[in-house]
């Protein structure tokens, strides 16, 4: 309850305004004006449609904006480490739409239900462009990326959150707003940016920890 109302955590937390400004470049280039690929697979085929899994799909905004309030909490290092490995993945997708923007086609929408309704409404609210590599599969690897590295997080909530990134990047498939290379590419594109950014921040740390064991000799 103390860190709650540490101004510090407040100012490293008002941190994540970072995504949402970078979100506000996303609709500029959801377009098909520059050409587009579709990079639909025979696995993609076999993958049902359910459009009950807009609602996890949905669910990527409290989920991934959750897990970083939570690593903020509980590992500051790892939180600016995965917010910045976020941020420049995100530089990174947007140079790839701009240059190689892909679409992924949509099913006709049938039938009555929640699931349905909440799909019609994403389908209207975001075309079917800046699919290769997913945003909502790189945020979600990457959240749980990070609580996982983590030695001081419960077993159960690691699982948890596991469980939640797998259900969210899988409800990219089922909903067909993405295929299959758009996931593993967000995959591969995130831990590529975590991993060199997670070696810089450690090589810097000996590097001082050296320098520091130096004066002392």
């Amino acid at each position: 309850m103390q860190l709650l109302k540490s101004k510090s955590y407040w100012l490293s937390l008002s941190l994540m305004l970072s995504l949402a400004v970078m979100g506000l470049f996303y609709d500029i280039l959801n377009s098909p004006e520059r050409g587009f690929v579709v990079l639909n697979s025979s696995l993609d085929r076999i993958i049902p449609y359910v459009p009950a899994m807009s609602i996890p799909y949905l669910g990527w905004y409290p989920f991934v904006f959750g897990v970083l309030a939570y690593l903020c909490a509980k590992d500051r290092l790892t939180y600016y480490r995965v917010l910045l490995s976020m941020n420049i993945c995100v530089w990174i997708c947007y140079l790839i739409y701009f240059n190689f923007q892909t679409m992924v086609p949509r099913p006709e929408l049938t039938g009555t239900g929640l699931g349905v309704s909440v799909l019609g409404w994403l389908y209207s609210q975001d075309r079917p462009f800046n699919c290769f590599p997913s945003i909502h599969s790189l945020h979600s690897y990457l959240v749980m990326r990070a609580v996982l590295s983590v030695p001081s997080i419960r077993k159960p909530i690691k699982l948890l959150v596991a469980a939640g990134a797998a259900t969210i990047i899988v409800s990219t498939l089922m909903i067909k707003q993405h295929v299959i290379y758009d996931a593993l590419g967000a995959v591969i594109l995130g831990e590529c940016v975590l991993t060199i950014i997670t070696g810089l921040a450690l090589h810097r740390r000996r590097r001082k920890e050296s320098k520091w064991t130096e004066g002392i000799n």
